[in-house]
């Protein structure tokens, strides 16, 4: 009996060297992290929020909760990259699980790293965002998109920006106008505002023949500035952000997030921050070809320089 208690306690004793051992060493198997990637683009809307901080707040609630629920003591990880190839990077270096960001803005990252789609992100009250292309109402000059032609001054948000710039330049293009640069002679000449405030106003006070502006800005403009306005334009809607997964993610594991996004609207314990997201917005499960077609567009709107946006 005696040699039996010896035998076990040198047992525990030498495992326990052992589990320490293998801990300091790096042999026992580290917990699991989950890692949510964002890039820092301050001229595009993504989730609603345009500065860096309100984003970070918003998608680390979201990646906690995921981690939360997948249990197991995963970690929850929000990164954050300075431009598209950081965070194609990042994808490739299985640095990022997952990444979040505009639909076009994504639809570049997943063509160059090959990170999958699969939310999008609609708003909750209206189908989506859609740029328009707006002019004075008293402008002499351009009353259909065709008089875009002969090089007229157009107001882009930003070149990082899916609704102020990728999807309306692709729209016009799309509509057989040309650029300058880089197509000479032009149709349109264009200039970055930095904001749709300024794009407005430098409408109303004819710095520029025309704007873009997201459907929900000019919605929420007074009847008596919208009656200055006249819309020439209008592109299809997108979706505010879609969220992708490393190409090389298990299926299980994907399934898994899935569900747990699924199942977000139904769980009364969620923190604040995710009933506020739950409110706000709806979710597609197969945003697959929504992405494919952003892709080309966003090929399109680039048109040889997509250089300038890496």
């Amino acid at each position: 009996m005696l040699l039996t208690k010896l035998s076990l306690a040198l047992v525990v004793i030498l495992s326990t060297i052992l589990l320490l051992v293998a801990v300091k060493s790096g042999w026992a198997q580290p917990a699991s992290n989950v890692t949510l990637g964002l890039i820092d683009l301050g001229g595009d809307e993504v989730l609603e929020k345009s500065d860096l901080a309100a984003k970070q707040h918003y998608s680390q609630g979201l990646i906690d909760f995921i981690a939360s629920n997948l249990g197991n003591g995963t970690n929850p990880n929000l990164m954050t990259a300075n431009n598209i190839s950081a965070m194609v990077d990042l994808l490739k270096g299985k640095k990022v699980d997952l990444f979040i960001d505009s639909p076009f803005i994504s639809a570049l990252v997943d063509n160059k790293s090959g990170a999958i789609p699969f939310v999008g992100i609609w708003l909750e009250k209206k189908p989506g965002y859609s740029s328009l292309i707006v002019t004075k109402k008293s402008s002499p000059v351009i009353y259909h998109l065709y008089d875009f032609h002969g090089g007229k001054s157009l107001g882009f948000t930003s070149a990082e920006s899916s609704i102020g710039y990728f999807l309306p330049k692709s729209f016009l293009i799309g509509n057989g106008l040309k650029f300058s640069p880089p197509s000479s002679p032009a149709d349109i000449i264009y200039i970055f505002t930095g904001s749709e405030n300024e794009t407005l106003s430098k409408i109303l006070n004819g710095a520029i023949d025309a704007g873009v502006l997201s459907s929900t800005f000019f919605d929420s403009l007074p009847s008596s500035v919208a009656a200055k306005l006249k819309v020439v334009g209008k592109t299809i809607e997108i979706p505010v952000g879609i969220i992708s997964h490393r190409s090389d993610m298990s299926t299980a594991l994907v399934d898994q997030i899935r569900k747990i996004i699924v199942n977000m609207k139904f769980d009364s314990q969620a923190p604040e921050i995710i009933k506020q997201f739950n409110t706000d917005f709806n979710f597609d499960f197969k945003p697959t070809q929504l992405i494919e077609n952003l892709t080309g567009m966003v090929a399109k709107a680039i048109n040889g320089t997509e250089s300038s946006y890496s």
